[in-house]
């Protein structure tokens, strides 16, 4: 005989939405020879990849302007991004601070731009030479911004003298683990247009399996000895993460008397999960442990 227990939302404990907390209804569950699995999973995809709590939203690019250069210290918002999502974030401060150009059919030109590489499984940042003029050359007949360092009002404006701009990703609290890059500036040398490709693997995001854990088990060949199964991820963020395994994977329950059971979820690296999303629905089953065959 097996029993099944649902655990949901009303459930959680704690802060991160990661841990839930089962009142056995007559007040004590009694455990002999019993052994525990999970029957289904659905919990919301709802972690972050970028996050105060990670340290990690932080990214500098230094611009050429006039005859010296500045500096947007640029801070992430918490969230999850995919590349794509932080070059945009990226150029819309660029935006806001005037550092861009405008082409003849009314296209924003970027001197800074970083995309997904998939032939390298990296990722690529291209830096352009920063013009002098709009009156001739390469950009000619492209406009300034209205307003910013490189607008045509007075006091700002382009470089004197052609160069790219540069990125710094601090040694803390810097955006370079996910994107790939090792703690530093590049480029090295701002006298011509750069392509560059990241130093390290990009970790795109920070939980790429779930493992569940709870305190009433023992399983003697294991360390940590409460692990009940790992899930893994299999939705996209904002999506729910659903798990239904072909068949119970029962794990023995440590013999005595329990008023409540404690589940929680952490990730692949035995991490602390961060859930903004509650709305977990966990099914698990309970059953005595069969006699083996004698």
């Amino acid at each position: 005989m097996s029993y099944t227990l649902a655990i949901n939302s009303s459930n959680v404990v704690g802060n991160n939405n990661n841990t839930f907390q089962y009142n056995f209804i007559t007040g004590a569950f009694c455990a002999k020879d019993c052994e525990l699995a999970i029957a289904a999973l659905s919990y919301p995809n709802s972690f972050y990849n970028i996050s105060t709590l990670y340290n990690n939203k932080t990214i500098s690019l230094t611009f050429p302007y006039l005859a010296t250069t500045t500096t947007l210290n640029i801070v992430i918002p918490d969230g999850f991004y995919l590349v794509s999502d932080i070059n945009n974030y990226i150029q819309l401060q660029m935006i806001n601070a005037g550092l861009y150009l405008v082409s003849s059919s009314g296209q924003y030109v970027y001197f800074f731009n970083i995309a997904y590489n998939p032939n390298y499984y990296q990722n690529q940042v291209l830096l352009s030479l920063v013009p002098t003029t709009v009156a001739s050359g390469a950009y000619s007949g492209y406009t300034l911004p209205a307003t910013g360092f490189w607008s045509s009002v007075a006091g700002n404006g382009l470089p004197t003298t052609a160069s790219t701009p540069s990125m710094t990703f601090a040694s803390s609290g810097s955006v370079s683990t996910l994107l790939g890059f090792a703690t530093g500036t590049y480029p090295s040398s701002t006298s011509a247009s750069q392509s560059l490709t990241g130093t390290l693997t990009p970790v795109g995001a920070t939980v790429n399996a779930l493992i569940c854990r709870c305190n009433l088990l023992s399983n003697p060949i294991t360390m940590p000895s409460d692990v009940l199964d790992l899930i893994p991820i299999n939705n996209y963020f904002g999506s729910n993460i659903t798990y239904n395994p072909s068949f119970p994977r029962y794990i023995p329950i440590r013999d005595g008397t329990y008023s409540s059971m404690t589940v929680a979820f952490q990730d692949q690296n035995f991490n602390t999960l961060y859930a903004r999303d509650p709305n977990i629905s966990l099914s698990l089953l309970i059953r005595k442990r069969p006699k083996l065959l004698e």
